[in-house]
Parts: C-alpha cells; structure tokens; sequence
C-alpha cells in the first residue's frame, strides 16, 4: 500500500471500561474469595483497583505519558505516537485480535527503549469509539493484508 493511513485516537469512555474490566473483574473474584474463605484475601483489593484506574487512564483517557495517541500506518511500516510526543516504529504482535468495530492491537516497539503495548481501537460510526470508522476499517485492511511486509 503506498498510501499513508495517519489514525488519531481520542479519550473514551467507553474504552477505559473496556480495559479496565478485566481488573474490575479480578476485585470482584477478590471480594467474593473474602466472603466465602479469608478476609486475608481483602489485600489484594487494592491490586484490582490499581490497576483498573491504570489502564482507565492509558486507555480510556489517554492521560499517562505512556498512552497511545496516534498510529500511522507508511511504506516503511506502523509508528505508533505517545501522548508525551515520542514516535516509534512498532510490529503488531501475533496475539492481536481483528473484530468488525474493535481491534486489539498488541504492539512490538521495534527498539528496545520502549515497551511493548495493547491499544483498544474501537470504530466509532454509530456510538461510542475512539477512532473514526473509515480509518479502523483501512487500519484493519492493513493488518490483514500488508503488515507482513514490516
């Protein structure tokens, strides 16, 4: 593909539920573990929580240094931008998933300064979302068919 697909992504509710659920989840297992054995397991509460206002805030509200703010997609391959400014080229991992409204896209910084990341790209035609749907569809088209390139 020769053109270039710039993706800006923006705060979402939405998202940050999304990506903070799992860890929603884990306090609940925690609380319910608390009621039916320990109260020792009342400890690991905090974990839960810390790590759903974490990723509400990478993910939903894109407020860390660390989140993700753009994608561009070019001949040379996928750059993913940090809300801090820092740009770098990155390789969708294997583990990414492609759903109609929703990828998640598990990104390999190609150098070894940044870490490796997930970003929750959700299509926002008709409802709530963080990209617009003609670029996830494009970005989508990309991971499919030309990403083996990079």
């Amino acid at each position: 593909m020769s053109s270039q697909i710039d993706i800006p992504i923006t705060p979402s509710r939405w998202v940050g539920c999304l990506s903070a659920l799992p860890w929603i989840g884990l306090t609940l297992f925690n609380l319910i573990l608390a009621q039916a054995y320990s109260a020792y397991f009342l400890v690991l509460i905090p974990v839960g929580l810390a790590g759903a206002v974490y990723q509400w805030n990478l993910n939903g509200r894109l407020s860390l240094n660390r989140s993700t703010v753009r994608l561009t997609v070019s001949e040379v391959g996928l750059e993913a931008q940090q809300r801090d400014g820092e740009r770098y080229p990155v390789i969708p991992d294997s583990a990414s998933r492609l759903y109609p409204r929703l990828i998640i896209l598990k990104l390999k910084p190609s150098a070894t300064t940044n870490r490796s990341g997930t970003v929750l790209l959700w299509a926002r035609d008709q409802g709530p979302g963080n990209v617009p749907g003609d670029l996830h569809r494009q970005l989508r088209a990309w991971l499919r068919l030309g990403s083996d390139n990079s």
